[in-house]
């Protein structure tokens, strides 16, 4: 059995409150512009909260690539692809489900596949089609995580940081498309192995502090940079390039937050009901936006209920809470807990 660490627990429920946080903020911000309050409100919330995707696929990485395992690869591949492909096909469906019957869009059966193939769907379901990559990756990678030193990691992540992070903002302040191919150093799968690293070479404490104000100013140019890319434009017209996960400020908070958890949590033990809520984050991922959906259309119950400054936190609460509750009926079901491992 794979060793538990309970403050990757901790951080896993912190990660899928805040991603709620984030597509609560997120209404906010397409439908007002920076000439409003309620704009700068919610960029403030959802500058500060884009570390939760990194840190699933860091916890991920860490989980899955330092394990010194023996299991043959088709085993590995069939428990992994078990718990994330047939999520993925079942809440594609649902979502599709949803699209036709309460937004009276239209699709030809060949669309349909399309609009799977291609990640066109609902927004937030990218999130699966990228784990499922990894998964497949991961038995190679974690061969390649046995052998590299300290030192090779370090090369790899300069060459990611350059790929991943250096070069899109070379090619938005320039026009210029860098042609080199770096593929290795596709953003997430940085993020997979930096969270096996951090496992195998813990960062001291000491260094804290450093990372503590490399985060701070991580979520200042988010804040500014996001204010200053959508100055002048509509409502719905947004620009998220600040907003991106892999560029070198959301790294910076990105690295800050694990570290934080790994150092200051290392006697943090997981309680009954952490370990509840870690092991619904996938459902919970899956099904809020269909709560937030569903509480706007037949209680007009939103982010802007009362009024923004309590509507955004008040909504946020009530959507996890709903979620991670219809979730944990659900893998209660028999056969039905599949469908959120």
């Amino acid at each position: 059995m794979a060793r538990r660490y309970g403050y990757m627990d901790w951080m896993r429920v912190f990660a899928i409150i805040t991603v709620v946080g984030v597509h609560v903020a997120s209404k906010i911000i397409n439908n007002y512009t920076t000439g409003d309050w309620e704009w700068h409100y919610a960029n403030a919330i959802d500058s500060a909260l884009r570390w939760c995707v990194p840190i699933f696929f860091m916890l991920s990485g860490a989980l899955l690539l330092t394990r010194d395992s023996k299991e043959p690869i088709g085993e590995f591949l069939r428990k992994r692809l078990g718990k994330v492909l047939l999520p993925l096909v079942f809440w594609s469906a649902v979502y599709m489900a949803y699209n036709i019957f309460q937004l009276g869009e239209e699709y030809t059966v060949g669309q349909m596949l399309g609009a799977f193939i291609s990640d066109d769907i609902y927004f937030h379901l990218w999130f699966l089609y990228i784990i499922t990559g990894l998964y497949l990756m991961a038995p190679f990678l974690r061969i390649l995580v046995k052998h590299m030193g300290k030192t090779m990691f370090h090369y790899f992540f300069a060459f990611w940081f350059l790929f991943s992070a250096a070069v899109p903002i070379f090619t938005r302040a320039t026009g210029y498309e860098v042609a080199f191919a770096g593929q290795m150093f596709a953003p997430y799968i940085g993020y997979f192995l930096l969270g096996a690293y951090l496992v195998m070479y813990p960062l001291p404490k000491r260094w804290l502090p450093t990372l503590g104000v490399l985060a701070i100013i991580g979520y200042a140019v988010t804040l500014y940079g996001t204010v200053s890319a959508n100055e002048g434009r509509e409502a719905g017209d947004f620009d998220d390039f600040f907003y991106e996960h892999y560029y070198p400020h959301a790294i910076f908070v990105s690295l800050f937050v694990f570290v934080a958890f790994q150092q200051l949590g290392k006697n943090l033990k997981s309680t009954a009901l952490i370990t509840r809520i870690s092991t619904a984050t996938f459902g919970v991922y899956i099904i809020h936006p269909l709560i937030q959906t569903y509480l706007n259309r037949l209680l007009n119950f939103n982010e802007t209920t009362i009024n923004v400054w309590i509507g955004v936190p008040l909504s946020w609460i009530v959507i996890f809470i709903l979620s991670y509750v219809i979730i944990r009926l659900m893998q209660k079901t028999p056969v039905v807990r599949r469908l959120v491992p």
